[in-house]
């Protein structure tokens, strides 16, 4: 193999573990996401579960809460985006979430994919420059 050869190939590898970091980058990210989604159906349950009246800290940000009553545990508003609120009963969102994380489960399927693809190819050029020292 010829040094210009081998400078393809290896400007090739370092591309290939740079796109595998953002692979493994974003597949971190939608796992994290994933684990909030489901942390939430179970509070959407407790809420559900919930009497009534009972006072509550509910949070603001990261480590602050104010001190809440629970006022009505059938109904959430949901923010949709542009700041628009929709309500929705408590059933209704936990689908919503579960149809959220069905969509982030096929999309980190499609990742694990395209990252054993990168894999792969990593592999087959470490061979290739192994095999030409």
């Amino acid at each position: 193999m010829k040094d210009n050869e081998k400078q393809q190939k290896m400007m090739e590898l370092h591309i290939l573990n740079q796109q595998g970091e953002q692979l493994r980058q974003h597949l971190e990210h939608l796992t994290e996401q994933i684990s909030n989604l489901r942390q939430l159906e179970e509070n959407l349950e407790a809420i559900e579960n919930e009497k009534k009246g009972r006072k509550m800290f509910s949070p603001l940000s990261s480590g602050v809460f104010v001190e809440t009553e629970l006022k009505d545990n059938k109904e959430v508003l949901i923010a949709v985006g542009a700041g628009v609120v929709v309500k929705k009963n408590i059933k209704e969102a936990r689908d919503m979430l579960k149809e959220q994380e069905k969509k982030m489960e096929l999309i980190i399927m499609q990742i694990h994919n395209e990252f054993e693809k990168f894999a792969s190819s990593a592999v087959n050029i470490e061979e290739e420059l192994s095999a030409a020292q």
